[in-house]
């Protein structure tokens, strides 16, 4: 047994923006749901749970956490893994290698199939889904048994799943390197291994079944995995508590204040919601009535400058009737009544207030916030 701090192999979803009161979390090749909160832009676990996690134990009076873990096997340069690598079948297998292409192979091993909505990094690209979809994250492994060097990229592999309804979609011919979330185009040394992984968005409802994987031409051997029981579902809030194998992603999630989402180049967290009867510089409320006034913290979450105004996002504000308010198109500074339309560096957070108009007698209900076409996130303002 090895300390934790040199050893222990702890893997977050890759480039994913903060999620919301729980987290899919995969430790030494095993993913588990745990309950976090989202404050000021950091995610919290609970010191307990995650002592838990790793069969070590957490003393809060002393506030002291033990915790031993095996050492994972190596990723670097060297031999290849031990084992005879499997040839492509019918029954591809998790954590199997499978020697893949004729005159210069590579061993792929697939690590795990996760469903999630949160956009995933490529380089300076972000992929994403629409409301109608979710993602379907596939990692893996890339290993060089050749005696030499070998480039390897993503359109080394044709990748292709089959959704529920038996239709074809094709995995993008991207790879991300696990560890720097860079585009994966190197050499790879007699022996090195890298984890990667790549994405495929499919339909919202509903399992996919099937992943197909293939090297090199059509003549070539094609490896099958049926993924029935091997998929990690989507976590609350994002899963349709409908279907109970956590398989179908809501279009419309259900929201908290306080609370961080990804959208698609933005993670936003609403922070509150107010009545306000005076005007912000030229901006007026409506004759006898106000400004129903939402505050919210905005995160680039993009890999590039993102550029920020408040038409870049879609919000609707609904009323007890039924009635939708008047959004102004407007996002303004926290703490002045200047109009925010500027970049975003990456990582960069802003705290900003947008208007709807709110006459007289009407009581607002729900405000929901969309970016393009990503999810719809649904708040309950009274």
């Amino acid at each position: 047994m090895h300390r934790i701090a040199t050893y222990l192999l702890l893997t977050l979803a890759f480039g994913l923006a903060a999620q919301a009161q729980t987290m899919s979390l995969t430790i030494n090749g095993k993913t588990v749901v745990v309950p976090i909160i989202v404050q000021n832009g950091k995610t919290l676990i609970d010191a307990a749970t995650l002592a838990k996690l790793f069969g070590g134990a957490y003393d809060p009076a002393a506030q002291k956490m033990t915790i031993t873990a095996s050492a994972p096997a190596p990723t670097g340069g060297g031999a290849a893994d031990s084992g005879q690598p499997q040839l492509p079948g019918e029954n591809g297998q998790l954590n199997v290698n499978y020697k893949m292409g004729k005159d210069n192979p590579m061993y792929f091993r697939l690590l795990s199939a996760t469903f999630t909505t949160t956009p995933v990094v490529f380089g300076d690209n972000l992929f994403t889904c629409t409301a109608a979809e979710k993602t379907l994250l596939l990692r893996f492994t890339i290993q060089n048994p050749n005696k030499t060097d070998l480039f390897v990229r993503g359109d080394q592999l044709t990748m292709m799943v089959v959704d529920a309804m038996n239709v074809n979609h094709d995995v993008h011919s991207t790879w991300g390197d696990a560890e720097h979330h860079q585009v994966v185009e190197l050499n790879l040394k007699p022996g090195q291994k890298i984890e990667a992984y790549t994405t495929v968005n499919v339909p919202a409802k509903g399992i996919v079944p099937k992943l197909i994987v293939q090297a090199g031409g059509n003549d070539l051997p094609v490896l099958r995995y049926d993924l029935r029981g091997k998929l990690t579902p989507l976590v609350p809030p994002f899963a349709d508590p409908a279907d109970q194998s956590g398989m179908t992603a809501l279009e419309e999630v259900p929201a908290q204040l306080g609370a961080g989402y990804s959208y698609n180049k933005f993670n936003i967290t609403v922070e509150k919601f107010e009545t306000v009867a005076k005007a912000f510089g030229e901006y007026a409320p409506p004759e006898d009535g106000s400004f129903y006034v939402a505050t919210l913290l905005i995160k680039n979450a993009a890999p590039t400058t993102s550029f920020l105004r408040g038409d870049h996002i879609t919000p609707e504000l609904t009323s007890t009737d039924g009635e939708t308010l008047d959004y102004r198109s407007v996002m303004l500074f926290a703490t002045t009544d200047r109009v925010i339309e500027q970049d975003l560096k990456i990582g960069q957070e802003m705290r900003v207030r947008i208007l709807f108009d709110l006459p007289k007698g009407v009581t607002p209900q729900t405000m929901t916030i969309k970016e393009d076409n990503s999810h719809v996130y649904r708040y309950k303002v009274q």
